[in-house]
């Protein structure tokens, strides 16, 4: 079979829809009523923000919808009022100041539509904490998320992500069987919101309002938005929403290929429709993949040595230091250069052990996108592929037991060292952070595989030690993502104080300006 399939010419005209969709945009850009932005603060904005993204260590594209939530809680918790009618245009002289979109790329009358829907959820947050059942802060939690998600939509649309998320739950529906996943009436939410979270790389706020969005839901109905809000909640944390997410993203390889291409190429429906010349063009897509990952997976390492270090020093040293002062009279020095210098590098070495995938994967991955676009081999997931578990019990007291072991050399070598309780605990808590984070880079080769290369003696060698500091290091992301400190002190010590002084400033500035032409 040649000829496109039901689903691909579904996504085919999705995505020409979503094309006329920029196109517009584009011809409103072009007549004019853009907002420039004085460039006053720029730089110290776009400073600031380099330093704030190194501290929380977020998802590249979910900069943008984080920097809107910051600058909407202010506001919120404030109950300012006069900030909340006048935000509309704050919010884009900040987001250009700080690089997040270039300079005349915004209208005023998106400035106007973003300060329209912050007033129906200011509304909507005002209505909510009367609400009896929800907390203040979790009422906060709902309309900030769904507002900063739908604000970043309006500055940067993302068009061809509906169009993409449809096509994968229709794949993914139609190959998963009812007998490996019990098919409930929640099942279609779940596998949305595994679809999200596997190939979109969607956080809370993106599958929280998409999922609103998908119901129907408006800010003017309060209880609705209540209601879904708490059953969202729920499905997030669902096992069957793990489960499922597990699923996708183990067979979601050949999707975040054609996913590329799509955010890429503009011919994408035309090419669509001549078999031999999409795999082609899928065929170097896949090896641009690659060699992108490569670079993607650098400048991680890179990040995440910044953040390492940021960390290290304001939390390890502000610790370490005192302490040795007042236990020991003097400062430890081999144990502080351990705890600080052997993280960072111990992560650049991990770096070193992460190989691309090679041409046997390619082949799988053009195979299994010819099947889903054009018919082919038909695909269906067996039980061992929806994640069920293979291995006895046995395996994992097994793996436990020689966790614990490892864990007890390493505590027994820094003794050695004369390293102090407090000195293993930080060094323990450093390490778990570098190797959980190198574990989630090279999670981003597993990303692209469908056949699993082969482990060699150093990759064993490797993942039988540092696992166990994985598990650790994961458990502690997960604690200091709900109260990263480092980003609280950021935003109380230098954000509100620094955007305050520049607010001013643009105050006086339009004063000045208006004087100006008084004087005419």
């Amino acid at each position: 079979m040649t000829s496109l399939r039901a689903i691909g010419q579904r996504l085919a005209s999705g995505l020409l829809q979503a094309r006329q969709l920029r196109q517009r945009d584009q011809q409103l850009l072009s007549k004019g009523g853009l907002i420039d932005v004085i460039g006053t603060g720029g730089t110290l904005t776009a400073a600031y923000e380099q330093l704030r993204n190194a501290a929380e260590n977020s998802e590249e594209h979910l900069l943008l919808q984080n920097a809107i939530k910051r600058f909407y809680r202010q506001i919120f918790l404030a109950n300012d009022e006069k900030r909340l009618a006048e935000s509309g245009n704050e919010l884009v002289i900040e987001l250009t100041q700080a690089g997040y979109v270039p300079n005349n790329s915004l209208r005023k009358a998106q400035a106007e539509e973003i300060t329209t829907r912050a007033a129906a959820y200011a509304t909507l947050y005002d209505q909510l904490k009367r609400q009896r059942g929800v907390s203040e802060m979790v009422a906060l939690r709902w309309v900030i998320e769904v507002l900063a998600v739908e604000i970043a939509q309006i500055v940067q649309p993302r068009y061809e992500d509906e169009v993409f998320v449809n096509f994968a739950y229709e794949y993914f529906s139609s190959i998963i069987p009812a007998s490996t996943v019990e098919k409930t009436e929640d099942f279609g939410a779940a596998l949305f919101v595994a679809i999200h979270r596997a190939l979109l790389k969607s956080d809370s706020a993106g599958m929280r309002t998409q999922l609103l969005r998908r119901y129907g839901v408006q800010p003017e109905q309060t209880e609705w938005f209540m209601e879904y809000n708490c059953r969202i909640d729920t499905l997030i944390e669902a096992p069957v929403v793990d489960r499922l997410y597990h699923t996708v993203d183990r067979q979601g390889a050949p999707l975040r290929v054609l996913w590329r291409m799509i955010a890429s190429d503009d011919t994408l429906p035309e090419l669509l429709g001549k078999r031999s010349a999409f795999l082609n063009a899928f065929e170097h897509q896949v090896t641009q993949e690659y060699s992108r990952i490569a670079t993607r997976i650098n400048r991680a390492v890179v990040r995440s040595v910044i953040f390492l270090l940021i960390t290290m020093v304001l939390i390890g040293v502000a610790i370490e230091v005192p302490y040795d002062l007042m236990a020991h009279g003097a400062v430890l020095w081999v144990p502080l250069a351990i705890n600080l210098l052997f993280p960072p590098i111990y992560m650049v070495l991990l770096r070193f052990t992460l190989a691309m995938p090679g041409r046997s994967n390619t082949a799988a991955l053009v195979e299994r996108i010819d099947a889903m676009l054009y018919g082919g081999n038909k695909v269906t997931l067996s039980k061992v592929d929806i994640g069920q578990k293979r291995y006895s019990m046995v395996f994992s007291v097994g793996y436990g037991v020689a966790s614990l072991i490892i864990l007890g050399l390493v505590a027994w070598l820094l003794v050695a060292l004369q390293f102090s309780f407090v000195h293993i605990i930080i060094f323990m808590v450093f390490i778990s952070a570098a190797s959980f984070l190198s574990f989630r880079l090279g999670h981003l080769v597993r990303e692209l595989e469908l056949v699993r290369s082969r482990s060699n003696g150093v990759t064993m060698v490797r993942d039988f030690i540092y696992l166990p500091f994985v598990v650790i290091g994961q458990w502690m992301s997960d604690k200091y993502s709900k109260m990263n400190i480092i980003t609280i002190v950021l935003d109380v010590l230098i954000e509100m104080p620094l955007k305050t002084i520049l607010r001013l400033f643009r105050q006086w500035n339009a004063f000045i300006d208006e004087r100006k032409d008084d004087l005419i």
